[in-house]
């Protein structure tokens, strides 16, 4: 199992593969990891407390960028000179690390989890090299990403081309959306559609805290954003804006509601807090463990979901949605078009309002502050489509897919 992002590196990126790996052993595949020494910065030891103690773990040397460099320059110097992601540096030490674990093993099969998209080129080298089958599993789209832009034809042309080895030569694609797989299958029409499937990301049930039995009332009307916020791709301007309305007008007294972003916020949202003198009622937490983040999630009346903007934004869920979901707190999502927008309407878990309709957000929160003072804020959500994306079923439709490509 090739993958960047692993514990003790905290952030969304690490749980998909850190709960493939937990629950794995129950359906008969003894996973190893190959990963790095020093990864991302973002850390999370408390995910390590998950990791099975007896996991065979190849944590390997990486060449990157010192992070001591602004991140401007970073970001120049990945997009101009390391083409594919800033995990580049990775490639020749995992690849000679996998060998090597490969072959004392007998190792049946290579998984390999993006972003970064190195860790698709390592699986595809090994896979050359030994023949075995190969799983590539895509958290998210790689050329049509909102996140990524090229700054030349050629930069878009190399990534292309990669791309469409991976999906080429890996006997099976994982997506995590229906339109994502609708996406792929319809730009390699000349692929086998049987290559492609779905498995979504999802919640693991021992992350939530208890559930709440009946409604707890608090002084204040408590809002929750988990995951950070970036100006041009997914931005919290349109809330705050909407926010920042319903106190003038008066639609919403001050002192009764708190808002907590948990995660990393960008300096536009920052500036709009104090443009508008929200910081008496707007929080921002920064980042937090993970059993932190989902602690104070079902603490809230209101669990708000801002979306990603863009071209390549309708291929998205995001994952925290998945545990929005399982927590059975109300849902502000600020979209009502998209996979993501279809999700929450068919669990019956919340509210939708236009992305970018800065009066139609305004009211909902109006709206839905005056039912939560009346103690009426509840949904009857669908448990039982909601249910389907625990980790454990997850992982049981991964083994089996293990199995079928082994044999």
């Amino acid at each position: 199992m090739i993958a960047y992002f692993f514990p003790p590196m905290g952030g969304v990126g690490v749980q998909r593969t850190l709960k493939f790996v937990r629950y794995l052993p129950d359906h008969g595949w003894q996973p190893y990891v190959l990963t790095v020494k020093h990864g991302s910065t973002l850390q999370d030891t408390s995910l390590g407390e998950e990791i099975p103690t007896d996991l065979p773990i190849n944590r390997t040397f990486i060449l990157h960028l010192p992070s001591r460099l602004p991140f401007r320059l970073r970001n120049f110097i990945t997009r101009w000179f390391l083409i594919v992601d800033e995990q580049i540096g990775w490639f020749p030490f995992a690849t000679s690390a996998g060998r090597k674990v490969i072959v004392p093993n007998t190792i049946s099969v290579i998984y390999s989890s993006s972003s970064p998209y190195t860790s698709h080129l390592v699986a595809r080298k090994l896979h050359h090299q030994t023949g075995l089958p190969w799983v590539a599993d895509f958290r998210d789209p790689w050329v049509g990403n909102p996140f990524l832009s090229f700054p030349t034809t050629i930069h878009r042309r190399i990534n292309e081309n990669l791309e469409r080895r991976v999906f080429s030569e890996a006997d099976r694609v994982i997506l995590n959306t229906q339109r994502s797989l609708q996406h792929y299958q319809k730009k390699y029409s000349s692929l086998n559609p049987e290559k492609f499937l779905i498995i979504p990301n999802g919640y693991d049930q021992a992350d939530l805290p208890a559930q709440r039995t009946d409604l707890i009332r608090r002084d204040s009307f408590t809002l929750v954003h988990l995951g950070s916020l970036y100006q041009k791709s997914r931005s919290a301007s349109y809330f705050l804006s909407a926010l920042y309305q319903t106190f003038q007008s008066g639609k919403l007294p001050r002192n009764k509601v708190r808002v907590r972003f948990i995660g990393n916020i960008d300096r536009y949202s920052r500036r709009l807090i104090e443009r508008y003198s929200l910081d008496g009622q707007v929080e921002l937490l920064g980042f937090l463990p993970h059993r932190v983040a989902m602690e104070q999630a079902s603490s809230s009346d209101l669990l708000l979901l801002i979306p990603y903007y863009g071209p390549g934004a309708e291929l998205f869920i995001p994952a925290k949605i998945y545990e929005y979901l399982a927590s059975r707190i109300p849902i502000l999502y600020l979209d009502d078009t998209g996979e993501s927008a279809d999700l929450i309407r068919n669990a019956r878990a919340g509210w939708l309002v236009a992305a970018t309709d800065i009066d139609q957000i305004a009211d909902t929160l109006a709206r839905l502050y005056q039912l939560w003072e009346a103690g009426e804020l509840t949904i009857n959500s669908d448990m039982d489509l909601i249910s389907s994306f625990e980790r454990r079923e997850l992982t049981r439709q991964l083994a089996d897919l293990f199995t079928d490509i082994s044999s």
